[in-house]
C-alpha cells in the first residue's frame, strides 16, 4: 500500500507543506493579499494566471479585436519551438526549420516529433492544467496536494500522460514547467529553471514517512544538493513580482526601441572624466607647478588679511605654547629646501608669518572633521620643539580646511614641498623610517592628497599609502607584542615625565595605526580599490580612554590611571565577536577609535563579499553562491548588531552613522554597474551593464539598497556646518547614484503611483517601509526642505519616479550645509557631477 509523501516545500506562517515550488508560491499569496499578474489594458490585478488570461480575453471581445479572436489558443513556448540539437544542448534555436545551428555544424535538425503537436491535444493538455490548479485551490486547507495518479487521470483518452511528479528529471521538469501556464515568461524567472531529480535529493528537506526509510538513508549533503540549494537560495521562490505574465498577442519588450541605454552615460561622460577619480597628466603637471603659491598674495580690499580666512574663536586654543619665530624660520627652511631656485625669492618675502601658521595649527587640531586630537598628542605637542616637517603639515592641513581660494594654494603648497622633504629625511637616514613624527608628518599629507578633489593630488596620495604602510607593518605596529603595558606608579608624586612620554609615544603609535587603518578604508570607497590593510592583520590592542589620552600632566595620567580598573586589553576582533562588549569598557577604552576601527574593519569585509560576488554573475560559476550569500547574512547580522549596541552618545556622530549605512548600501546594490552606466566608462559600457543595472532596480535588494541611501540623506540633513567634505561628501554622492538609478529605470506607470501610499525613506523603521523594502508596496519618496515664494520654507515630498528632482533635493541638502561659506573643491566637483545626472535624468524623462 503506497502512502502519500509530505511535500519538500513548507510555509513559513502556517507549516503547511507542498511538492512544487509554484504551488507554494501561489499559497503564500493567499497570506500576502498580493496580485502579482496585472492586467496590460486596465489597473486590475490576479492571483492566478488563468483568471488574467480569461480577462485580457474579454477585453478583446470587447473590442472586437480579430487579431485576439484569431489567436490559437496554446502558443508553444520557446523551447517547445527548438529542435533536437538545440534543445538537448540548451542552446537558442531558430524559428527557421532545419535551424541555422544545425546548418553550420552540418548535423541533422530534427523537430517533427512531440515537440510539434496537434491543436486537438493543445486543447486537451491546456484543460489538464487548468485541472491542476483548480484542485490546488480546492484543497487549499489540506496538508499536501493529490498525488500524480489523480492529475493524470483528468483526460483519460490523452494521447501522452502529464509527467509524474514524483518521476521528476531535469529534462521533464523543464517541459512541465512549460505547460503548465504558456504565458508565463520563463525564460527570465530563475524559478523555471531546470530542476535536478528530486529523487536523487539526499538531504531531508520533511519529516521521512516511518515506513519508507531507505529514501532518506544518506543525509549528507552531495553537489546535486547544493546545486538544488544554489537556484534555491539565489532564486526567491516568494518574490512573486518576478512572475510577470504575458497576455496572448502582446509581448512586453526588453526595451523601448526609441529608448537608448547609454543615453544617459553620453550626457554624464565628460563629467566624469573631468572628476577627481581620472587624471589625465600633461606635461605641465610637475611637482614644482605649485611652488609660486608659496608666496600669499599682497593685502587689498579684496583680501584684506590671510588671517581672515580663517574663523577662530580665541578660547578655542589647544597647545599652550605658541609657534615662534624660529620654528617659522625652520619651516621656511624645509620648504627653500624643497623648492626650486625660481622661486625662492617670492617665497622667502611672502611667505606666512609666524602668527598665520600658528592659527591654522590651532583650526587644525580643533576642527571635528579632522579628529585631529584622536592620533596627535595635544597636551604635550610644543610647536616649538616638534620636527618642523609635522608642524607644516599640520598647519597645511588647516588652511586647507578653511577654504579659502588663496590659503588653499598656499596649504597645497606646502603638502607638495611636504612629501619631498620627508622621503629626503628617509632616503639619508634610514634610521628615521621608524621615527614617529615624520610618520605622522606624511600621513597628514596623504590625507590631504585623498579629499583634495585634484586627479594628480589624489593619484599620488593613493599610491604613496604603501611605503608608509609597509613601514609601520614592518616594524610590527600592527602587533600587539609592540605594545607594552604601562605600569602604574603607587604615588601621583614618583612618575617621571620620560615615562609619560615613553607611554605617549606607544600609544601614537597605536593610534597612528588606527588612523591608517581608517584611512585606508575610506580610499577604498571613495576610489573604489580593494583596501591595503587586512582586518586579519589588525591585532593590536585598542587605545585607551580619552582621559588618559587628554590628560594634561604626568601627575594627572597616573592618577586617572591609578582611579581605573586594570582589564585585559581589547581587541578589534573582540568587538567584531560581540559588539556589546564595548558598552562594559567604557571607561578603559577610547570609544570613538574602536568603533572607527570596527567599521573599517567591516568595510574590508564587505569588500571581500562584493569582490568574491562579483565573479559570480557569469556562468558556470566557480563557487556555490549559498557560501557568499551566507557571508552575505552574516555581515548584515554583524552591522544590524553594532548598530544596535553603540551608545547614544556614539550614535549622535554623523561620520559614524554615514559609515555604518555605506557598508549596508553597498551590500545590497552593484555600485560599480551603476557608476559604469551613469557614464564612467563611457556609453559603450554603460549599455553593456545595461542589462545587470536593469534587472536589479525591479529586485528586493535595490529597495533595500535606496532605504539606506535615504537614511545617509536624512544624516547628512543634521550633520554639522561645514563637515559634508571629505569622505562624508563621497557617501553622500554614492546615496544619490542609488536615488538616481533607481527612479530612471523602475517601471511605475502614473496610474500606479497616483493609486500609490506615499512612503517615506527618510524617516525611522515602521511598518509602511517594511512593506515597501519586502513586497514593493507604495511610492518611494523622500522629504525635501526648500524656499517657496510667498510662502517662505516648506517641507515637500519628493517621489522616486522624478530623479531631477532628488538629485535636485540632494545637492540642495550640501549647499545649505556651506551657507555663508566656501565650498571645498571635492565637493564642488561632487556636487557638479550630481548636476549632470539631474540633466541627463530630465532629458530621459521628457523624451
Amino acid at each position: 500500500m503506497s502512502t502519500t509523501q509530505p511535500g519538500m516545500f513548507q510555509c513559513g506562517s502556517c507549516k503547511k507543506n507542498y511538492k512544487r515550488l509554484d504551488h507554494l508560491a501561489r499559497h503564500v499569496r493567499s497570506h500576502t493579499q498580493t496580485k502579482p499578474y496585472k492586467c496590460h489594458v486596465c489597473p486590475k490585478a490576479f492571483t492566478r494566471p488563468d483568471l488574467l488570461k480569461r480577462h485580457v480575453a474579454g477585453h478583446g471581445s470587447q473590442a472586437g479585436d480579430s487579431s485576439v479572436a484569431e489567436q490559437p489558443r496554446y502558443m508553444p513556448g520557446r523551447v517547445s519551438k527548438a529542435c533536437k540539437a538545440c534543445s538537448t544542448n540548451h542552446l537558442r534555436c531558430s524559428d527557421e526549420k532545419p535551424c541555422r545551428r544545425c546548418q553550420e555544424k552540418g548535423i541533422e535538425c530534427k523537430w517533427n516529433d512531440s515537440m510539434e503537436l496537434d491543436s486537438d491535444f493543445q486543447s486537451e493538455e491546456q484543460q489538464q492544467d487548468e485541472a491542476i490548479f483548480s484542485q490546488d485551490d480546492a484543497s487549499s486547507s489540506m496538508a499536501g496536494f493529490p498525488d500524480h495518479t489523480s492529475i493524470g487521470s483528468t483526460s483519460g483518452s490523452s494521447v501522452m500522460e502529464q509527467p509524474s511528479l514524483d518521476m521528476l528529471t531535469p529534462q521533464t521538469s523543464h517541459s512541465l514547467f512549460q505547460n503548465l501556464d504558456p504565458s508565463m515568461n520563463t525564460n527570465i524567472d530563475p524559478l523555471f529553471f531546470p530542476l535536478p531529480d528530486l529523487n536523487l535529493l539526499s538531504g531531508g528537506w520533511a519529516n521521512p514517512d516511518a515506513n519508507n526509510v531507505d529514501m532518506y538513508t544518506y543525509n549528507q549533503l552531495d553537489d546535486i544538493d547544493l546545486r538544488f540549494l544554489d537556484s534555491y537560495n539565489t532564486s526567491i521562490p516568494f518574490e512573486v513580482r518576478s512572475i510577470q505574465p504575458t497576455p496572448r498577442g502582446a509581448q512586453t519588450p526588453r526595451a523601448t526601441s526609441h529608448t537608448d541605454p547609454g543615453e544617459p552615460a553620453a550626457m554624464c561622460t565628460e563629467a566624469f572624466q573631468n572628476s577627481h577619480w581620472k587624471f589625465r597628466p600633461n606635461a605641465k603637471d610637475h611637482a614644482g607647478a605649485e611652488e609660486h603659491n608659496l608666496s600669499l598674495p599682497a593685502t587689498d580690499s579684496a583680501y584684506p588679511s590671510p588671517e581672515s580666512g580663517v574663523a577662530l574663536e580665541s578660547n578655542t586654543r589647544v597647545t599652550s605654547a605658541k609657534l615662534e619665530g624660529p620654528a617659522r624660520d625652520r619651516i621656511l627652511m624645509m620648504v627653500v629646501n624643497s623648492c626650486r631656485s625660481d622661486h625662492l625669492s617670492k617665497a622667502v618675502a611672502s611667505f606666512p608669518s609666524a602668527e598665520l601658521l600658528d592659527t591654522l595649527l590651532q583650526y587644525y587640531l580643533t576642527s571635528p572633521v579632522t579628529h585631529a586630537t584622536s592620533f596627535i598628542h595635544a597636551a604635550s605637542f610644543n610647536p616649538n620643539e616638534k620636527r618642523p616637517e609635522l608642524v607644516a603639515a599640520m598647519a597645511a592641513c588647516g588652511a586647507v580646511l578653511t577654504s579659502d581660494p588663496a590659503l588653499s594654494k598656499l596649504g597645497y603648497a606646502i603638502q607638495e614641498c611636504l612629501r619631498i622633504a620627508v622621503a629626503k629625511h628617509w632616503e639619508q637616514d634610514n634610521t628615521l623610517v621608524r621615527d614617529l613624527q615624520l610618520t605622522q608628518a606624511f600621513v597628514i599629507t596623504l590625507e590631504m592628497g585623498i579629499w583634495s578633489g585634484l586627479p594628480r593630488k589624489v593619484e599620488i596620495a593613493e599610491s604613496f599609502f604603501n611605503p608608509v604602510l609597509t613601514m609601520m607593518r614592518r616594524d610590527g605596529k600592527f602587533k600587539r607584542s609592540v605594545y607594552s603595558q604601562s605600569k602604574t606608579m603607587q604615588s601621583p608624586g614618583l612618575v617621571s615625565r620620560e615615562e609619560w612620554f615613553q607611554w605617549v609615544e606607544d600609544e601614537s603609535f597605536k593610534r597612528l595605526a588606527f588612523r591608517m587603518l581608517s584611512h585606508d578604508a575610506n580610499t577604498s570607497a571613495a576610489l573604489l580599490v580593494s583596501p591595503s590593510v587586512s582586518y586579519a592583520e589588525i591585532l593590536l590592542p585598542l587605545p585607551e580612554h580619552a582621559d588618559l589620552w587628554t590628560a594634561a600632566s604626568p601627575e594627572q595620567w597616573n592618577s586617572l590611571k591609578a582611579s581605573r580598573r586594570q582589564d585585559e586589553p581589547l581587541f578589534v576582533a573582540d568587538v567584531i565577536d560581540d559588539p556589546d562588549i564595548l558598552n562594559n569598557h567604557t571607561d578603559s577604552v577610547d570609544i570613538y577609535v574602536a568603533i572607527m576601527a570596527v567599521l573599517s574593519c567591516t568595510w574590508t569585509m564587505c569588500w571581500e563579499y562584493l569582490q568574491l560576488s562579483s565573479l559570480q554573475r557569469s556562468r558556470p560559476r566557480r563557487w556555490n553562491t549559498l557560501v557568499t550569500e551566507m557571508r552575505k547574512d552574516e555581515l548584515l547580522k554583524l552591522l544590524g548588531h553594532l548598530k544596535l549596541s553603540l551608545s547614544a552618545d556614539t550614535s549622535a556622530d554623523p561620520e559614524i552613522q554615514m559609515r555604518l549605512e555605506l557598508s549596508l548600501l553597498h551590500l545590497h546594490m552593484p555600485f560599480e554597474d551603476i557608476q559604469i552606466f551613469a557614464g564612467m566608462e563611457g556609453p559603450e559600457r554603460a549599455r553593456a551593464v545595461y542589462p545587470t543595472v536593469r534587472d536589479w532596480v525591479k529586485s528586493e535588494a535595490a529597495r533595500h539598497t535606496i532605504f539606506h541611501a535615504a537614511q545617509i540623506m536624512h544624516i547628512a540633513k543634521h550633520s554639522p556646518r561645514g563637515s559634508m567634505r571629505g569622505p562624508m561628501a563621497i557617501i553622500l554622492y554614492h546615496a544619490s547614484l542609488a536615488f538616481w538609478v533607481y527612479g530612471l529605470l523602475s517601471d511605475q506607470s502614473s496610474l500606479s503611483r497616483a493609486l500609490s501610499q506615499n512612503v517615506y525613506l527618510d524617516e525611522p523603521d515602521s511598518i509602511a517601509l517594511q512593506r515597501f523594502k519586502g513586497f514593493g508596496q507604495g511610492q518611494p519618496c523622500i522629504r525635501w526642505r526648500t524656499e517657496i515664494q510667498g510662502e517662505g520654507e516648506v517641507v515637500i515630498s519628493v517621489p522616486l519616479s522624478q530623479p531631477d528632482k532628488v538629485m535636485e533635493a540632494v545637492m540642495g541638502i550640501v549647499r545649505s550645509n556651506f551657507t555663508g561659506m566656501p565650498v571645498p573643491h571635492l565637493t564642488e566637483k561632487l556636487v557638479q557631477l550630481m548636476g549632470e545626472l539631474e540633466n541627463s535624468a530630465k532629458r530621459k524623462l521628457d523624451a
